[in-house]
């Protein structure tokens, strides 16, 4: 099975991440790190992404596509 975001989804992404407050460094030397989780329905994928550092949430999942 195959998970993709596509390119307005990570354009998305991307200016949520731009966005977000400034939080310490963790311990990896990393400011940013993200889980990125896909959730099959039977109405289409949930696409959701977690700052692991905080629990900071983006859902991607386009709701009208079903």
């Amino acid at each position: 099975m195959k998970f993709e975001l596509d390119e307005s989804e990570i354009k998305k992404f991307n200016k949520w991440k731009k966005n977000l407050s400034k939080i310490p460094i963790d311990v990896f030397g990393e400011e940013f790190q993200f889980t990125f989780k896909f959730h099959p329905t039977g109405l289409g994928v949930v696409k959701t992404i977690v700052r692991d550092l905080d629990g900071e949430e983006l859902d991607l999942t386009d709701y009208s596509d079903g």
